[in-house]
């Protein structure tokens, strides 16, 4: 094939060509518009430039990337737990249960002097038979004359029993409670609760009676006696208490308020006074309580005239 220089010249045209069109157009517009002025600029330089700006552009406006979360895998834990150790029941030898009060119940309303027995039923709650060695003994409170009480026979673990103690309650109006255990052949003590050592106890109300009982005799100083008057005076006062005695009536027993008294009698058919008296034919003083009975006032000393007042 035959080269010639016009095939040179288009080949470079059409190279030339190509490379103008890659380039922007501004690089040919710059001329034009400063075709008056002369340009300082280097189009090489120029060009640069218009690169270096494209390529800032496509790197601000380009897409962030997403940021992966990276989660390791986990093996999953078995949740085990640890057993605990199984509570040890707490025993003792000796050990009692308060099952009921078969008697006198808490709170029982009971006369000034009255005797009275309270029995609790209990149950033998230890590992240690109780024999009649046992017994059941005051710890504190009000004791009310109560003493120690054997337990009845043998009480094998799990057995019930009834102990009982005889009280008498107090004289004095007002509320009692006394506190009882048991005690073993060796002298230790012991009671109930989650210890052994809570106490079952006794607990009553005493009346507040504004009036005692007053017993004597008349020795009027023959076979029989004539009816006669009996007085009570209030020590320190006027104020007296009378009834009639009948005929051949030789004691008495009569119900007074409380306070301190002198006591004698008269027999009007026969002008003689009976008193009850010291040992100088004084007339002595008694005293009277809520709920007692004061024994023993005998009017025995007899005369016909009064009998003076002693202390």
């Amino acid at each position: 094939m035959k080269i010639t220089t016009n095939s040179i010249l288009i080949f470079f045209g059409i190279i030339a060509f190509a490379i103008m069109a890659c380039l922007p157009i501004s690089i040919f517009a710059m001329p034009m518009i400063g075709q008056n002025q002369t340009s300082d600029v280097d189009t090489a330089a120029t060009l640069q430039v218009i690169v270096a700006q494209t390529m800032a552009a496509a790197t601000q406006n380009a897409p962030s990337p997403t940021p992966t979360l990276y989660l390791p895998s986990a093996t999953p834990i078995q949740a085990t737990s640890t057993p605990r150790p199984a509570a040890t029941a707490v025993t003792y030898c000796d050990w009692a249960m308060f099952i009921k009060d078969v008697s006198i119940p808490d709170g029982t309303l009971l006369s000034p002097g009255e005797v009275f027995t309270k029995t609790w039923r209990l149950q033998n709650r230890g590992t240690c038979t109780w024999t009649p060695d046992y017994d059941v003994v005051f710890y504190g409170g009000a004791q009310m004359s109560g003493t120690t009480m054997q337990v009845s026979g043998y009480v094998a673990p799990g057995q019930t029993v009834d102990v009982a103690v005889t009280f008498t309650a107090p004289s004095t109006p007002g509320h009692y409670a006394g506190y009882w255990l048991l005690r073993n052949s060796g002298g230790t003590l012991f009671g109930t609760g989650n210890a052994a050592d809570e106490t079952f106890y006794v607990d009553i109300y005493v009346k507040d009676l504004p009036h005692g009982t007053v017993t004597g005799s008349l020795c009027y100083p023959s076979e029989f006696n004539p009816p006669m008057t009996l007085y009570f005076e209030k020590a320190g006062t006027s104020e007296r208490i009378q009834f009639a005695i009948a005929e051949n009536q030789n004691v008495y027993s009569v119900l007074l308020p409380n306070g301190t008294y002198y006591a004698y009698a008269w027999a009007p058919g026969y002008n003689l006074e009976g008193a009850y008296t010291d040992t100088n034919s004084l007339m002595r003083t008694f005293v009277v309580r809520s709920g007692e009975t004061t024994s023993y006032i005998n009017l025995c000393d007899w005369s016909p005239v009064p009998h003076a007042r002693g202390d």
